[in-house]
């Protein structure tokens, strides 16, 4: 069988495990017409000898297949790609960090757009590196797809053999590339330093308005810190007073400024502290938000927001799964004018 006899040739890439390789091989020539429905599976014995694996590791290969529902056993007669009846559907393994607006927006989208045959599911790592690699490792094989936001993980040996155990056309990653992966995967991500730079120097006569820029970082949502550079490079090339400060809870903000706040906590202190000194906002003070939600189009008559168009970022790795193919988009960040600006 084709299938087996191009296996013997990429065996060798020991970072991924030999019964893993496999099984990444079968899914493939499944979603690719090679495998049909109803085609006979070598027996354990066969593919052990032709591949020159152990038995074990061929069993545990059928064993994950047949937990995917690609394969099935029929006894004293073999393994069998799964008829059309098993009605088999892609599972989708979708990782991130914690479930922020800004994440439950991307996979809202990504859920609604890929379809009903697709299932979903999502785990948090807690921005923990150790749970990154243990839920990864657990699910190995589980899955068709692997649609990860791998944010505060660093680009350390452990963490990059771990995704690189996942087979690059199975895996996506949202928002933030790992060089170390060398785009063997799919990948959408923001270049969010070069594009806060570019949305905001777009409306730059807006923020002539005002005497100074203030950067309201936070620990309680994640943000790339190449944020922090385009806002300063902005900054410095238009000759902008700026701060960067740690949150606005015992802050109190400042006739002539402009706040961007990465979270929703610091936009409702700024809305207090502005309406407590009876500022106008879009004329005493601006207040811009990174990313939008629901109420913030209505909120204290309007909030200006950056976005990095989380809706759009979902439907594009949604294509990726529905058409089959590695894909690396950049996502451009856009912004939103309203009153508080």
């Amino acid at each position: 069988m084709k299938t087996f006899a191009e296996f013997t040739k990429i065996k060798s890439d020991s970072k991924t495990p030999k019964y893993q390789q496999l099984v990444n091989v079968l899914l493939t020539d499944i979603d690719n017409g090679v495998l049909k429905s109803g085609d006979r599976l070598p027996s354990i014995n066969e593919a052990s000898e032709e591949c020159y694996l152990s038995r074990d590791t061929v069993e545990r290969a059928y064993s994950e297949l047949h937990r995917l529902g690609v394969v099935t056993s029929i006894f004293r007669k073999g393994y069998f790609i799964s008829g059309q009846s098993a009605k088999i559907k892609t599972k989708v393994l979708f990782l991130v960090g914690k479930i922020s607006e800004n994440n439950k927006a991307i996979f809202n989208a990504f859920v609604n757009t890929v379809g009903k045959e697709v299932v979903v599911d999502i785990c948090t790592y807690n921005y923990k590196s150790d749970n990154f690699r243990e839920i990864i490792s657990n699910n190995l094989g589980n899955y068709h797809y692997y649609v990860i936001m791998p944010h505060l993980i660093e680009e350390t040996e452990e963490n990059i053999k771990c995704l690189k155990k996942i087979s690059g056309e199975r895996l996506i990653l949202l928002d933030k590339s790992l060089t170390s992966l060398q785009s063997n995967n799919s990948s959408i991500v923001c270049n969010t330093g070069e594009e806060i730079f570019r949305v905001m120097q777009q409306h730059v006569r807006i923020f002539k308005k005002y005497k100074s820029l203030n950067l309201v970082l936070t620990e309680e949502e994640y943000f790339d810190s190449e944020l922090i550079t385009g806002f300063r490079e902005f900054c410095e090339l238009n000759a902008f007073d700026f701060q960067v400060l740690d949150g606005l809870q015992d802050e109190t903000v400042e006739e002539g400024h402009v706040y961007l706040t990465m979270d929703d906590a610091d936009l409702v202190a700024a809305i207090k502290s502005a309406q407590s000194q009876k500022f106008e906002l879009g004329k005493d003070i601006g207040l811009i938000s990174l990313n939008d939600s629901c109420y913030k189009e209505i909120l204290a008559g309007g909030i200006s927001i950056i976005s990095t168009q989380p809706n759009q970022m979902g439907q594009l790795a949604s294509q990726i799964i529905k058409e089959g193919k590695r894909q690396n988009n950049s996502m451009p960040m856009e912004m939103i004018l309203r009153k508080s600006l």
